[in-house]
């Protein structure tokens, strides 16, 4: 079977993260990176210029957004299919992403085995992807346990939140490893307690367990973060 080289530009604001993607699709001998970008308004330029195969998206980037970028994106000819990579399994982010016509999405936490499926998966699907042909690299147990959150009114910032303070983190621990201010994890606890219904941090802890939001499993485990 012939194969042909599948051409990805990479858009993410982080240079290490980039560069870490960049080397990990180069262990693919049919995928081949011909461009990087560090915001969404250079990912549409370079991509108008080099008409690539795939553009990996980051979600949250400066200048112009994964969502203004994508729409541009795709009213490229021919437009390039669009794999979305973010740190958040939130369901509402991904069905609007999906929606708006991605043909994947990738938490960054994902394997190498998965990005390089999900860049080749991307790379054959159809123009305009339909559900089926979406590829969706992200746990599908924690995508679950987020969308009970979710439609709770926990957004996903604050189930993020909710599980380092299940593993017994302090809020500077949980700010230093989310790269937050301290005062930001306490305004979301602030906010986060009187929607669950209570008092203190055990309170939420045995809700979030009760109700499946978060899994004892993922208590006990190291979290991946970015």
């Amino acid at each position: 079977m012939e194969h042909r080289t599948i051409r990805v530009v990479l858009a993410d604001d982080h240079t290490m993260f980039r560069q870490g993607l960049k080397e990990m699709l180069s262990t693919d001998e049919y995928i081949k990176v011909i461009g990087e970008a560090e915001n969404g308004a250079e990912a549409v330029e370079l991509a108008r210029e080099t008409l690539p195969d795939v553009v990996v998206l980051d979600v949250e980037m400066p200048v112009m957004g994964a969502r203004e970028a994508m729409d541009r994106l795709l009213r490229l000819s021919p437009p390039p299919r669009i794999v979305v990579v973010t740190m958040h399994d939130d369901p509402r982010l991904v069905r609007e992403l999906l929606g708006r016509g991605a043909s994947a999405y990738l938490v960054k936490s994902a394997s190498l085995e998965e990005l390089l499926t999900a860049v080749h998966a991307a790379a054959e699907s159809p123009a305009d992807p339909r559900d089926e042909n979406v590829v969706m690299v992200v746990p599908r147990e924690a995508f679950e346990r987020a969308e009970k959150a979710t439609e709770e009114g926990i957004s996903a910032r604050e189930l993020e939140i909710l599980l380092l303070v299940a593993r017994g983190l302090s809020n500077r621990q949980i700010a230093h490893t989310l790269r937050l201010a301290e005062a930001t994890v306490k305004r979301h606890l602030a906010n986060l307690y009187p929607k669950m219904g209570v008092g203190s941090r055990g309170e939420a802890t045995r809700k979030a367990l009760s109700e499946g939001w978060i899994s004892a499993r993922d208590v006990t485990r190291t979290g991946e973060q970015r």
